[in-house]
């Protein structure tokens, strides 16, 4: 998941386009926030970090033109949000850290681009199976859940379902086709 899906930056341009936001709302906002979270901002500020990159995109985009030469969307936003934070961190007074600061910066283990890189593939992965489960049987999807991201023993998942292990892999074949595919779409891959 590289890219965002220039279609989709493309009808944020259009301010009547309540559902590009939405779309674009929901994929993106979790991105920022949880991104500032994991940098050591408080709830309260994590939101209005994520907030004001909104509000930025908002009136960014009016002029966006879609040019892949001259980078990528992914890395504008990471470099906005980035810059947010420190200004926030430099913002603070100085208090005195304690010893749970130390460990918690210590269980950090993701440089800040690692961290961006891993919450922008889950949060790009979590809104296709938001889409992929409204396409779907209940029973299907529950069946993939289970055996596939909750990862229970076919045997349980078979017996919970009613399903056979062949059906079981048949409905994992199917849905990570799906998520591929709806994966690619998402990253204008398809278009």
């Amino acid at each position: 998941m590289e890219t965002t899906r220039p279609s989709l930056l493309l009808r944020l341009k259009s301010p009547s386009d309540q559902g590009a936001w939405y779309e674009f709302d929901h994929i993106y906002r979790p991105i920022l926030a949880r991104f500032a979270l994991a940098r050591g901002l408080g709830a309260e500020q994590a939101e209005e970090v994520s907030q004001e990159c909104i509000t930025a995109i908002s009136h960014y985009i009016k002029s966006f033109e879609y040019d892949p030469n001259k980078g990528k969307f992914k890395a504008w936003l990471r470099t906005m949000v980035n810059n947010r934070i420190k200004n926030l961190h430099r913002g603070r007074r100085e208090i005195q850290a304690g010893t749970q600061d130390f460990r918690d910066l210590q269980h950090n283990d993701d440089a800040p681009d690692e961290l961006f890189e891993k919450l922008w593939r889950q949060e790009h992965l979590k809104h296709c199976l938001r889409l992929i489960k409204s396409e779907v049987e209940k029973s299907t999807f529950e069946a993939f859940v289970a055996y596939v991201l909750e990862e229970k023993p076919i045997e349980e998942v078979c017996k919970e379902h009613g399903m056979t292990s062949n059906q079981v892999h048949a409905i994992k074949s199917r849905m990570i086709k799906r998520l591929s595919l709806r994966m690619a779409e998402l990253s204008g891959e398809q278009e």
